[in-house]
C-alpha cells in the first residue's frame, strides 16, 4: 500500500506531540505528587556504587598501577 507524499511528513509531527504530552504528563505527575517509586532507593544506591566503583577505576587508571605495562602508541599520526 502506497502512502502519499502529505503522509510521510505526519510522522515527525505524530512523534512531536507524543513526546510532548508525555513531558506534561510527567510535569503533572511531579506537580501533584505521584506516587514514589518502591525501588528509588535501591536505583539511587546502585547508581552511588557505581560511581563510587568508577571513580575507583579511573583513580587507579591514572596512578599507573604496576600490574600493567602502558599500551605502546600504534597511531599512524603519532610522530
Amino acid at each position: 500500500m502506497a502512502t502519499g507524499p502529505g503522509l510521510g511528513s505526519l510522522i515527525p509531527v505524530a512523534m512531536t506531540v507524543v513526546g510532548v504530552v508525555s513531558i506534561l504528563r510527567a510535569r503533572h505527575k511531579r506537580k501533584v505528587g505521584g506516587q514514589p517509586d518502591d525501588d528509588f532507593e535501591r536505583r539511587q544506591a546502585a547508581a552511588a556504587e557505581m560511581e563510587r566503583r568508577m571513580a575507583s577505576y579511573l583513580a587507579g587508571r591514572d596512578m599507573g598501577r604496576g600490574d600493567a605495562e602502558p599500551e605502546p602508541n600504534t597511531q599512524e599520526n603519532a610522530r
